[in-house]
């Protein structure tokens, strides 16, 4: 677990932190509404202006569908760590 935090830490880049603090929590709803919103997320489907969830059984998470969404998680995973220390330092006043 700490290999893998380690590994997502060494490659955020001071101007990421800097792009992914200057935003709040209503940009970050829509930045996740829009990966749900993607077909390769498969998450929901698309009728018009809303988002209907797919049916999970006929999701199949395979070895693909996980190499595809990787570098996605990924960047999710390292801008909540970003926003949450920065969320952290500003309520403490660091």
């Amino acid at each position: 677990m700490a290999a893998a935090a380690t590994d997502l830490m060494k490659s955020i880049t001071p101007a990421k932190i800097e792009e992914w603090t200057h935003s709040d929590p209503v940009d970050w709803a829509n930045e996740s509404f829009a990966i749900a919103e993607r077909a390769q997320t498969k998450y929901c489907v698309q009728h018009g202006s809303s988002c209907e969830l797919s049916d999970p059984a006929k999701v199949q998470i395979d070895a693909a569908y996980v190499a595809a969404s990787a570098p996605m998680v990924r960047e999710q995973l390292q801008k909540a760590g970003v926003r949450l220390a920065h969320m952290l330092d500003s309520a403490l006043g660091k």
